[in-house]
């Protein structure tokens, strides 16, 4: 039974939890694409990985959460609050677990933001919110909690200062992704929010405990408190609503909490934004290393020793680069990453070697996820497997395969009886497209790594998923994706179809989803009909391709030993990765000479 359904009734003094996601900014316009890209670093190689130093401080300085043992007070002075940092105020009680969003106070009303609120809502990453919300950007991470939401990629260094259009909000410990169970007690709100783990390539295998708690007072006065917290980026701020007498500026400044006394303020709003260092720029990073090696990479992925002000382990990609091949579906050509012909696509930024991506696989004692965790096939992987074991570096190749398959894929539509019919949202393939493999990377069936799902149909009018299209464990290319990459003819691409109105319709035996839904059969010449005939064709198109994999370090220092193995792990499987996904009809070289 959820909080909307059966009210809470809180005594004197009410709570409030963390502050979960905020207001989406454009990936395009935070990474400035208009702007050309320069060098940023010192590039050298080392065996055959490319080593990048970076400039000094050419990524910002980071700023990691402080305030572990300690308790924030924010008190009312005026129209702003005075804040106190002191020692740790814990209620070790943390009342029952609760469900849903909308929290009641039944025996006073909180004074915030120029009014007195008799109930506020506590998102499931822990945003709390006053009143309705603007419009927001939809959720990434799938949580429909009427909370507060930012797109995947936004950086919690620049969204600190622009949550004040969204809603009156507080944020004890604002930080996308961050979810688990919460707690509501008769006087006190309590929370134990535990860190995802295992799902979009994490920072870690095993969950990560982070407790911190709320007390929102009759008087007005907020107290923020902090025992134990694993993650150490997060927004952490008291957000009215802005009104017409606030200073001018009042968007931008931060404070320190940590060196805030009560004679400091009183602050019409007051926040500290807790962060890594600032993401690079995508056109950045391909010129500071085609300016110092030439332009001999078809592609170029990045890993680091540091972490970035991202709240994903893993990255998006800087592409399609160049427009030379046509029928595709993209024509689009980014400009300022300094290669007039080679270079094609990219990652956008570089991948934390402590993240799960760059580990050869799971530790022991991992617990099993989701069916969209490699753990969760870590058993029937090393069955199918010659040597008892599963292919090391999974997470990697579902990485890289989908990244760099984006240079050609998912942009296409078909035309069938005088209609054009979207094959995806782009740039994936729709869950109803039948997307089968055609050269299996480890498992017997698998959907392309670009998406879509394998279908049975049944001949009812019902259809089996069999296998459904997300990333993991690292599947291959179908047919369709091998047209678009130039490696197969379309004699050689079956006729296949999409599957449009799902409705699921249960389950099977082996607990397999089964829908209802209309079917639409596709050949390609139907995609040919809305995009034309795929140039260079088959018997003229690119098969040999060049990564450039490079290990990025700050100033100063030299890339680890931890770094420069799980680097070349990587590398290895990639080569071998690519020749078996492609059906040996194309090759991978890493050669940065």
């Amino acid at each position: 039974m959820t909080l909307r359904k059966r009210m809470l009734r809180l005594s004197r003094r009410g709570v409030l939890i963390l502050c979960g996601l905020l207001l989406s900014l454009s990936f395009a316009e935070a990474q400035r694409e208009d702007e050309p890209g320069r060098s940023i670093g010192k590039v050298s190689t080392e065996g055959d990985l490319i080593v990048m130093e970076l400039n000094d401080r050419v990524l910002g300085t980071k700023n990691l959460f402080d305030l572990s043992g300690h308790t924030l007070r924010f008190t009312p002075d005026g129209s702003g609050y005075r804040v106190e940092n002191g020692a740790l105020n814990w209620d070790a009680d943390f009342g029952p677990e609760v469900e849903g969003s909308e929290v009641a106070l039944h025996q006073f009303a909180f004074p915030f933001s120029g009014r007195k609120w008799s109930s506020f809502r506590v998102g499931a990453t822990g945003s709390i919110r006053f009143g309705e919300s603007v419009k927001d950007s939809p959720d990434p991470y799938g949580h429909n909690d009427l909370g507060l939401s930012i797109g995947r990629f936004d950086q919690l260094a620049e969204a600190a200062n622009i949550l004040f259009d969204k809603a009156p909000l507080l944020c004890v410990f604002l930080k996308p992704r961050l979810f688990g169970p919460h707690y509501v007690k008769g006087q006190l709100d309590r929370v134990i929010i535990t860190e995802p783990f295992g799902s979009l390539l994490d920072f870690t295998w095993l969950k990560t405990v982070n407790r911190f708690q709320a007390v929102l007072h009759r008087d007005g006065s907020i107290e923020m408190s902090y025992k134990e917290l694993t993650a150490k980026d997060a927004i952490v701020g008291v957000y009215p609503a802005p009104h017409a007498g606030w200073p001018a500026g009042i968007r931008s400044p931060q404070v320190h909490f940590s060196s805030l006394t009560r004679r400091d303020g009183p602050f019409p709003a007051v926040y500290e934004s807790f962060h890594y260092l600032a993401l690079p720029r995508p056109q950045d990073l391909s010129c500071t290393i085609i300016k110092a090696l030439g332009d001999k990479f078809d592609f170029l992925v990045y890993y680091s020793d540091f972490r970035i002000d991202n709240q994903e382990a893993s990255s998006p990609s800087d592409g399609p680069v160049s427009s030379d091949v046509t029928g595709i579906g993209q024509t689009e050509h980014l400009p300022g990453r300094c290669s007039p012909s080679k270079f094609q696509l990219g990652f956008a930024q570089p991948v934390y070697v402590g993240s799960n991506e760059m580990q050869a696989g799971p530790p022991d004692g991992a617990p099993v996820g989701s069916n969209h965790d490699i753990t969760f096939y870590s058993q029937q992987l090393g069955e199918e497997s010659a040597d008892g074991k599963p292919l090391p570096y999974n997470y990697a190749m579902s990485h890289l395969g989908h990244e760099v398959g984006h240079r050609w894929a998912a942009y296409v539509s078909a035309k069938v009886n005088g209609e054009t019919i979207s094959l995806g949202s782009w740039p994936h393939w729709a869950h109803g497209l039948h997307a089968p493999v055609a050269f299996p990377y480890q498992r017997p069936t698998e959907a392309s790594t670009l998406g879509g799902a394998v279908w049975q149909d049944n001949l009812d009018g019902t259809y089996t998923q069999l296998h459904d299209g997300y990333f993991v464990p690292a599947p291959g290319y179908s047919y369709l994706d091998l047209y678009l990459m130039g490696l197969i003819s379309t004699a050689e691409v079956p006729d296949f179809f999409l599957l449009r109105n799902i409705v699921p319709a249960g389950k099977d035996a082996n607990a397999r989803s089964i829908v209802k839904a209309d079917r639409i059969k596709l050949t390609i010449h139907d995609v040919i009909a809305a995009e034309g005939e795929r140039s260079p064709a088959v018997d003229h198109s690119q098969r040999k391709f060049n990564t450039g994999i490079v290990v990025i370090v700050e100033h100063g220092q030299k890339p680890s030993l931890q770094l420069i193995e799980r680097a070349n792990g990587i590398r290895k499987q990639w080569i071998d990765y690519w020749s078996t996904t492609t059906g040996h009809r194309a090759s991978m070289t890493v050669n940065p000479h």
